[in-house]
């Protein structure tokens, strides 16, 4: 009789390989209670040093997950879709453990095991968000269903709504501005259609700091047939309105800029003292009328203040703008356009 052949290490190894498509593969986690009871000294036969963890599915190239996969984790959550290298990326959806149940959870682009690129991701109250999403977090342009009725469609920074977006409250009404820190920051319109009125200012951590009342444009407004109530704009008692707004408007602004450079924040935003302000203000009203001025007079302003800018770069800004020579600004603008053409101090 012949002896029997046992493989060698190297021959083991080969046929433990795992390449091309194959069954479900099974990892094993320590068991906890079995190690408890070794220590108390209440050991039980039945009970294993080890039980099941998670489950993979799917192709494989070079002892790694790659191509698409079915991965079951120790958690009760399901990944299915595209792997690189043992790491969720490309295309996929997770599903995850909620309760007795499992839901899905995100479906869209993964990079490195990471939410990045265009997805869908449904938390556990309802809401949806449709956009792009950066290193697990909506980053870039999309658009939240709120469970509430809400939705919100702009820009986004780090998981928080930040730069220029809209939001539609359940009755239809809605702001249309900045956004900073997931809350309204900045100059923005709220219009409210069932008056077919529109508060037009400028917003601090989601509270309107300075502002007026307005009537919603004709090509805006919405039919007032269905309308509970409606009202006249009472008249403004203040002497030279426009020139006292814009200057409280700026004067927020300043406080912004000045709050975030104290706190490090990279900004190429300037921060005007005093003496500056002053001069811009009698700069300005040197040329405004009714506290508005038209754009064509901005270089002599701008040289008036001693601010040397270069070749076209005023009127490249006021083209990125889509400034026309005929259009007026307030004073708020006007300290705004300084902030950008100068990044030193006056």
């Amino acid at each position: 009789m012949s002896r029997p052949k046992f493989k060698g290490s190297k021959a083991r190894f080969a046929l433990a390989a795992k390449e091309g498509s194959r069954k479900t593969i099974f990892t094993m986690k320590p068991n906890k209670q079995y190690f408890l009871n070794q220590k108390l000294h209440n050991s039980n036969e039945n009970e294993f040093p080890f039980v099941p963890g998670s489950s993979f599915k799917g192709e494989w190239k070079s002892n790694m997950k790659n191509g698409f996969g079915t991965m079951t984790y120790n958690n009760g959550n399901i990944y299915e879709g595209e792997w690189v290298d043992n790491k969720r990326e490309g295309k996929g959806s997770m599903y995850v453990k909620d309760g007795k149940k499992t839901r899905k959870q995100y479906s869209g682009d993964w990079v490195a095991g990471k939410m990045e690129g265009l997805g869908v991701f449904i938390s556990a109250n309802g809401d949806t968000y449709e956009g792009s999403w950066l290193n697990n977090k909506k980053h870039g342009k999309g658009r939240m269903i709120y469970s509430n009725g809400e939705v919100y469609e702009g820009e986004w920074s780090e998981g928080e709504r930040s730069g220029r977006g809209v939001l539609t409250v359940e009755n239809g009404d809605r702001f249309e501005g900045n956004f900073s820190g997931d809350a309204k920051e900045g100059p923005g319109k709220f219009f409210y259609f069932s008056t077919n009125k529109m508060y037009e200012g400028e917003w601090v951590k989601g509270t309107p700091k300075c502002g007026e009342f307005k009537s919603v444009p004709s090509h805006l407004q919405k039919s007032q047939s269905n309308t509970i109530e409606t009202f006249e704009l009472p008249n403004l008692t203040l002497q030279d309105p426009q020139s006292v707004l814009s200057s409280a408007v700026a004067e927020i602004r300043q406080s912004r800029v000045q709050n975030a450079s104290s706190r490090g924040d990279s900004s190429n935003s300037v921060v005007f003292n005093e003496a500056d302000v002053e001069q811009m203000k009698l700069a300005f009203n040197a040329f405004a009328t009714d506290g508005l001025m038209v754009v064509r007079d901005l270089g002599d302003v701008v040289k008036s203040l001693g601010i040397m800018l270069q070749e076209n770069q005023l009127d490249m800004l006021l083209s990125h703008l889509d400034a026309e020579d005929d259009d007026e600004i307030n004073y708020a603008e006007f300290v705004d356009i300084i902030m950008v053409v100068t990044g030193a101090d006056m």
